[in-house]
């Protein structure tokens, strides 16, 4: 779905996701430790990578415009002046990481809580209408997206903590999400939550462009998955291992069938 959108070949998949794996997880491409200083290298050479790639497909919509939106991009005005070459292959660098990964990272929390947790998943298998608030309780819960950091444009206090412009920020979705203070049942899971009010795709400015297409995949997924595969677990004694910052696993063994809960 995502390269349909931003108007990519099909083709390129494999090599899109070599890319977005070695800037999200060059340590497991290495197979060193997270802060083993090839990684930085690593992690350099796929972002020049993405770049020059995406250099190439504006290249190709400059002389031939499609309906997309990398087409639309060069389309697009801000205060009444076209995006700098700069600026548009910064856009483009954003949402393939994001539509690459976030929601496939997503579907490996979602579904190991309800291979976990049974009760809810027959909820929402004998009552699909719930997976819209299913999955925004899960967002929150589950916080895929662990953390986002930002830099600090000017001298400022937090609370008690003091920040200087230049300074790195990491915002914690998974606390804010889980704070009692604002939630007092944060650490139960309710699928009839209504309102339920999460920071899982940031907010303000920050926030996620592309949430909404991440809900509708998201209740596509769930949806489909269990009108047809209503029971299954993680395979008896497997431990699934998630790496950090976007939380996913690199496999998932199941198990599936009926009567799999007794």
């Amino acid at each position: 779905m995502f390269l349909t959108l931003i108007g990519l070949p099909l083709d390129d998949l494999p090599t899109l996701l070599e890319m977005k794996d070695g800037v999200l997880r060059a340590h497991h491409v290495l197979g060193t430790d997270f802060d083993d200083p090839r990684c930085d290298v690593l992690k350099k050479e796929m972002a020049n990578a993405i770049y020059e790639y995406f250099g190439r497909a504006l290249d190709d919509r400059e002389r031939e415009r499609t309906e997309d939106i990398l087409s639309g991009l060069l389309e697009g005005e801000i205060d009444g002046r076209r995006l700098t070459r700069h600026e548009l292959l910064d856009i483009c660098f954003i949402p393939l990481i994001g539509g690459l990964d976030t929601v496939s990272a997503s579907l490996d929390c979602f579904f190991t809580f309800l291979a976990e947790h049974p009760a809810h998943r027959r909820q929402i298998v004998e009552d699909p209408s719930l997976i819209p608030s299913a999955i925004e309780e899960l967002l929150r819960h589950e916080a895929p997206v662990m953390m986002t950091s930002l830099i600090v444009t000017a001298d400022t206090q937090l609370a008690s903590c003091r920040v200087k412009a230049g300074d790195t920020v990491f915002m914690i979705h998974g606390a804010s999400n889980t704070d009692e203070d604002g939630l007092p049942d944060a650490g139960e899971v309710h699928f009839d939550r209504q309102g339920c009010r999460h920071f899982s795709f940031g907010g303000g400015v920050h926030r996620c462009l592309g949430s909404n297409l991440a809900r509708l995949e998201l209740r596509t997924a769930l949806g489909v998955w269990h009108s047809r595969i209503p029971d299954y677990r993680i395979k008896p004694g497997v431990e699934l291992n998630f790496t950090p910052v976007i939380r996913t696993t690199y496999t998932f063994p199941m198990v599936l069938g009926a009567s799999i809960d007794e």
